[in-house]
């Protein structure tokens, strides 16, 4: 049977009753444990050979006293799997029989001679078929332990893909750091796992050939170098032109056929290629002659064989593979998941839908928010979405494509009307998420909502969305990048006017533009270091390349280093400007934030010591968002409770963007203090915000400099007072000075202009000049690109290849913030954030 690439699907057998859905060029079937007697479990049986599977109750075995009981949890679906119940597989178990080669889950019984293993371990196993059900039965050989912190349906994509790959590049090819490495049909499992060893636990750099452009982006984010689609190109010529017609090391191929060709002579002198398929079809095979020419090596790996020729090696592949997953050095892909009574999938589906990273089911939700309105939306995208509008509205063709159309929604099990509503189709991959959607635009009542939804569910092929799938999705389809993504994520979130324009920008793209610049130039250079490198001693190469390339370099990092020197202008608009109003008992900082906030949000006494904790309160002032605290009064006391209070205040305040200093006016209006304000307020913040000493004497009065100091009760003194107390003020520096009364509120419109000009300097104009940092993990980013640009002048005089491979992480890490290059650790902290039906 042939199949492009070899790829698994995932089943789960654990009693959960939810999906699991990852990112990946993997599916997985996900089985339901529903037990009744615990004499008998379920499992997928073959009863005839290219028939469906059957869902059968079988009874439990006694065990021999070596053997181990499993409490399946993950079967991995190998593409063997289809083979033996279609009976063309080598090896063909007697019927009836449950296939399945590998699996994890928890010990449920041992033999009496097993004692390295105990009830309620997790394990992975691999078995002689027999795997995909509820319970499996193995020698204790054949088991392995894996930790808390790999899941098990991470943990069931090991032994075979993983264990193949160990077996092929590190065994057998004896592949070494820096070599290079091209792999075939990489965007299948073993392709996947072929190129996140080969570049992550090896250090190769890895050639990514695969099928289409979209699998050849999956394996470049995995870790690939470079990828060639070999349906469009020309695979030799395009492995030249990339090693500069040295040719490659290693060959890690499972297609066979052409492409084997075409891999074999793209090896290097004294290269390796090893064949573990041939999904092309084709048995490779090798003229002699052709060994002789490159002075090359053929060999093949089974993996199945290794069982009874070399267990040794076999188990310590499997065990290495669980122990760089449990590191975290490698990263396997998880797809789509299935339970145990969807056993009958099609290969074709595994051969097409499953070997790139994109989820091929179709989901739905509400886009418009769960709360009672007059028009809700409901959108519904993947592969399903047509026959889902037909059904529902019963009609025998789509609407007009992007146009609103009145169609009746009907339940598509009763035929009762449901509602009437507005139905738009958007045919991909010109759609949000570049798939096939339609959106349902139905009256807003519970009933209505909960009636369509229910159509929904009970639709075959549909099931409800997660947070932030549909935009999961749209990346995943090359329709936004993750700057793009993180854009729309705070314009839904944006509270003021300011966030909402710099979220539109960077949703705009403008940050992924200037983010893909700098990944240009920096491409450029690092391509004209690598021409250096490989042609310099055959004259080739212009004169004065490198300097060039060094100029660029200086210039890209002043602007990377200007752009992370913002004063944090796009993060504080984006989370919001702290504000902090501190000041001794009974100033009136409370009665200032209440006045602030238009409503008593603190207690107010005249008793000294009334606010213990801080109490915050989200504000918009001015379009720009602020995060203001009242504290308690700094002075040393004995009480314990107002201790921490006063601790958590001066936190508080050196914590803060901008601190409100609130004094009392009638007790700086005494003899000994009118005549030296500045030393005075100096003295005092040090001595109530820190210990002291003349170092924090000296920050308190630089921070008195950018503070706003509110001189408060200014009703309690008389007009030409208030007048002489502003002149002293200004005249000592401190012309951030405010005169107010929270009582009658005199005063109190200049500081909120004084204090809405400080927030709008600190965030800026989101419209104006470039578009600044809003995640912090833009400027780690940032930060690590601009170290690695940094030890490329280091080492540039010393090693000009350890100096290119700085360009190469700082390309790297670019790469991370648009999503290019890495994405895959990031990706769910990114979308866990967005609503259902985004």
């Amino acid at each position: 049977m042939s199949c492009s690439i070899p790829h698994r699907i995932l089943r789960d057998v654990v009693r959960r009753n939810c999906l699991a859905r990852k990112i990946t060029g993997l599916a997985a079937t996900y089985m339901s444990s529903a037990k009744d007697s615990g004499l008998s479990y379920q499992a997928a049986v073959c009863t005839e050979l290219k028939k469906p599977l059957v869902i059968q109750k079988l009874s439990l075995l006694p065990l021999k006293s070596a053997e181990v009981r499993v409490d399946v949890h993950y079967c991995g679906v190998n593409f063997a799997d289809f083979l033996v119940c279609r009976g063309l597989y080598q090896e063909q178990p007697p019927i009836p029989f449950t296939p399945g080669l590998e699996f994890t889950g928890s010990v449920l019984e041992v033999g009496p001679n097993v004692t390295a293993i105990r009830k309620g371990d997790r394990v992975i196993g691999v078995s002689y078929f027999g795997a995909m059900a509820e319970q499996c039965v193995v020698d204790h050989t054949m088991l392995w332990p894996i930790g808390e912190e790999v899941p098990y349906e991470v943990a069931a994509t090991l032994p075979v893909s993983y264990g193949t790959v160990i077996l092929a590049l590190q065994h057998r090819a004896k592949t070494r750091p820096g070599e290079t490495v091209l792999v075939t049909a990489a965007a299948g499992a073993a392709g996947l796992a072929a190129v996140d060893f080969a570049s992550h636990i090896l250090n190769t750099k890895v050639i990514a050939a695969a099928g289409t452009d979209e699998k050849c982006e999956l394996a470049v984010q995995k870790g690939a170098v470079a990828s060639i689609n070999y349906t469009t190109k020309n695979l030799k010529e395009e492995v030249k032109r990339l090693t500069a017609n040295k040719g490659v090391n290693v060959v890690f191929d499972a297609v066979g056929g052409d492409i084997f060709k075409d891999a074999f002579s793209s090896l290097a002198w004294e290269g390796r290629i090893v064949v573990v398929g041939f999904a092309g079809g084709n048995i490779p095979s090798v003229p002699a002659n052709l060994l002789l020419l490159k002075n090359v090596a053929a060999m093949g790996v089974n993996w199945g064989r290794y069982k009874h020729e070399d267990f040794p090696t076999f188990s310590k592949s499997i065990m290495s593979a669980v122990q760089y997953c449990q590191e975290g050095r490698i990263k396997p892909w998880v797809g789509a998941v299935y339970k145990l009574q969807q056993c009958n999938f099609r290969a074709s589906f595994v051969r097409t839908q499953c070997s790139d990273a994109r989820e091929r089911s179709t989901i739905f939700a509400m886009s418009s928010g769960q709360s009672r309105c007059a028009v809700a939306v409901i959108r519904v995208s993947g592969p399903a979405s047509s026959k889902t509008l037909i059904r529902l509205t019963g009609q025998r063709a789509l609407p007009p494509a992007r146009a609103a159309a009145l169609r009746p929604l009907l339940d598509p099990g009763t035929g009762e009307r449901l509602d009437m509503a507005l139905v738009l189709w958007f045919p991909g991959p010109r759609s949000y998420t570049g798939e096939d959607c339609c959106e349902l635009h139905v009256h807003g009542g519970p009933a209505v909502l909960s009636g369509v939804l229910q159509a929904l569910a009970c639709s075959p092929g549909l099931r409800p969305a997660e947070a932030g799938e549909f935009t999961k999705r749209a990346f995943l389809n090359g329709k936004l990048d993750l700057t793009e993504v993180e854009g729309l994520g705070d314009l839904i979130h944006a509270e003021t006017e300011a966030q909402r324009r710099q979220a539109l920008r960077q949703m705009s793209g403008d940050l992924g533009h200037l983010y893909h610049g700098w990944s240009e130039r920096l491409t450029r250079c690092l391509a004209h270091a690598e021409a250096y490198i490989d042609f310099s001693e055959d004259d080739n190469i212009e004169e004065g390349i490198l300097d060039q390339v060094d100029s660029d370099v200086r210039a890209l990092q002043s602007e990377i280093d200007l752009h992370l020197h913002d004063s944090r202008r796009g993060e504080r608009l984006r989370d919001g400007v702290h504000v902090a109003i501190v000041g001794p008992p009974n100033a009136g900082k409370s009665s200032l934030l209440n006045r602030i906030c238009q409503k008593p949000a603190a207690i107010v006494s005249p008793t000294a010591g009334t606010t213990r904790d801080v109490v915050e309160m989200a504000l918009n002032l001015g379009g720009y968002p602020i995060l203001l605290s009242d504290t308690a009064g700094l002075r040393e006391t004995c009480d314990p409770v107002e201790r921490e209070g006063v601790r958590r205040a001066r936190e508080r305040l050196w914590q803060a963007d901008v601190a409100v200093l609130v004094l009392d006016a009638t007790e700086l209006l005494s003899e000994r203090r009118t005549n030296a304000v500045l030393p005075f307020l100096g003295d005092h913040l040090s001595r109530v915000t820190v210990d002291g000493s003349d170092e924090h004497q000296a920050e308190a009065s630089s921070a008195l400099a950018d503070s706003i100091v509110v001189c408060n009760k200014t009703d309690l003194i008389q007009l030409e007072e208030r007048d002489k107390l502003h002149l002293v003020l200004e005249e000592q520096g401190l012309h951030q000075v405010c005169l107010l009364s929270c009582k009658t509120g005199s005063g109190f419109d200049d500081f909120l202009c004084l204090l809405g000009e400080q927030v709008e300097k600190m965030c800026g104009n989101p419209l104006a000049g470039s578009p600044s940092l809003t995640q912090a993990r833009h400027r780690l980013h940032l930060h690590n690109c601009a170290q690695a640009l940094t030890e490329y002048h280091h080492y540039r005089e010393l090693d000009l290849v350890l100096a290119t491979e700085q360009l190469r992480v700082a390309l790297r890490q670019l790469g991370k913030i648009t999503g290019k290059i890495g994405a895959e650790e990031i990706l769910e902290v990114i979308f866990r954030d967005f609503c259902i039906g985004k």
